[in-house]
């Protein structure tokens, strides 16, 4: 098994942390859902957590940027990204061709 292959194990166990691995492959191919599907969900599930954790929505600013307007359009941002992700509009994709051991 390669990088990748046991990063996207890794990230399966984390969105589905009750099935044992082969339950995990088994689910993956009844519902058609690929490597980039488990990224753009743990990709929302961390901008989403990361939000509710900093209590970015009670100053409508993210927590991580001290200047107050690049924190205020960054919230934005992040905002969007999450809608885009759940909407289907943008996915996170591995071109697994292309990365090296």
């Amino acid at each position: 098994m390669n990088r990748i292959e046991k990063l996207i194990l890794e990230i399966k166990k984390q969105l589905f942390p009750y099935h044992h691995e082969h339950d995990i492959g088994r689910d993956c191919d009844r519902w058609r859902v690929g490597s980039s599907d488990y990224l753009t969900s743990w990709m929302i599930d961390q901008l989403t957590n990361c939000r509710q954790k900093n209590r970015c929505s009670k100053r409508g600013m993210c927590a991580y940027y001290s200047y107050s307007d690049i924190a205020k359009k960054n919230y934005d941002i992040c905002a969007e990204i999450i809608l885009l992700l759940e909407n289907g509009e943008a996915k996170c994709i591995f071109d697994e061709k292309s990365n090296t051991d």
